[in-house]
């Protein structure tokens, strides 16, 4: 499911997107050329706000912190989240069932929650 949501998703030449994956592009997603992206990922490019108590979550809105980037060559393992702010670097493997909340360096393997390297191809 791709969801510009009043932003973007761009999505380079030979990129797969499998089964049940939802893309929320608010705050704005480019996605490279040669990325494989497994079932039932997710990704969220803005956030609600929630800072205020006196109004309900809500109606506070949203903000992004730059929305989320995913160089080429990169493969998403499935169940994989992405969120806000973060770019994954070329040739990178995020592992399946990883919650990826900080940028991601090139060639670099992460797992886990939140994901952390743990190798390099």
């Amino acid at each position: 499911m791709l969801l510009p949501s009043g932003g973007f998703i761009t999505i380079g030449d030979r990129s797969t997107i499998n089964h049940y994956v939802v893309i929320n592009g608010e705050g704005g997603i480019t996605i490279g050329y040669d990325v494989m992206i497994a079932a039932f990922c997710s990704m969220f490019a803005a956030n609600h706000n929630f800072s205020r108590t006196d109004i309900p979550m809500s109606l506070q809105g949203t903000s992004s912190k730059g929305g989320i980037v995913i160089e080429n060559d990169v493969w998403i393992g499935a169940s994989a989240v992405i969120l806000d702010g973060v770019t994954i670097g070329r040739g990178s493997i995020v592992a399946a069932g990883s919650v990826v909340t900080r940028n991601v360096q090139p060639f670099t393997m992460v797992r886990g929650v939140p994901a952390k390297p743990f190798g390099k191809r």
